[in-house]
């Protein structure tokens, strides 16, 4: 433990004389070498996280977006980011993993009732409806989904200092799973 303090320390400190080496210098960009093996391969992602999903373009392109999530993880998990960047990386966390389950539950909704458009909200209602989810986990998407639509900053009417933490994060990533092992239960019984 005390090896991998000072390892961090020593990163830490590196890291920051290379920035004023590089504002020093006008340097805009370098290519600092992201570590191998924390980003999942897409294939895991398609075959263990969301084999459930019969669209192949779908289940293709979510499992891209699920790489992403394995990069905030990483940087939330490994970087004492300061000011509001914290805040507003973990937003945008919040939003990936929303877009991620609203491509999920609007297909898989769609196909339900059979329809090509539907939003969000009437999706989740599907869902419960077909006893694929409950109403917990319901409220518990619909609370992602809020935060999701704060992307549009323009409509927001109140400050976005303080809102966002580590917690918020942690317990999209707990909605994700438990969605996701709702949707493989519903697969395996032939809801979906």
């Amino acid at each position: 433990m005390d090896e991998i303090q000072k390892l961090v320390i020593e990163i830490g400190e590196k890291l920051q004389k290379l920035e004023e080496l590089l504002q020093e210098n006008e340097i805009e960009s370098v290519n600092i070498r992201f570590p191998r093996g924390v980003i999942r391969k897409a294939v895991y992602f398609r075959q263990s996280r969301i084999w459930f999903l019969r669209d192949s373009i779908l289940k293709r392109n979510l499992s891209y977006h699920l790489q992403l999530t394995d990069v905030y993880r990483w940087i939330l998990n490994r970087f004492d980011i300061g000011l509001t960047g914290r805040e507003m990386l973990i937003k945008e966390g919040l939003s990936l993993f929303a877009n991620i389950i609203a491509a999920i539950i609007i297909s898989i909704s769609g196909k339900i009732i059979n329809v090509e458009k539907i939003g969000f909200q009437r999706a989740t209602t599907v869902l419960v409806k077909n006893n694929i989810i409950d109403s917990k986990l319901k409220k518990d998407l619909l609370w992602l989904w809020g935060i999701r639509c704060k992307e549009h900053v323009e409509s927001i009417k109140d400050w976005e200092l303080q809102k966002y933490s580590l917690n918020d994060y942690n317990r999209a990533v707990e909605i994700w799973h438990t969605l996701i092992e709702n949707l493989k239960k519903a697969r395996r019984e032939g809801k979906i």
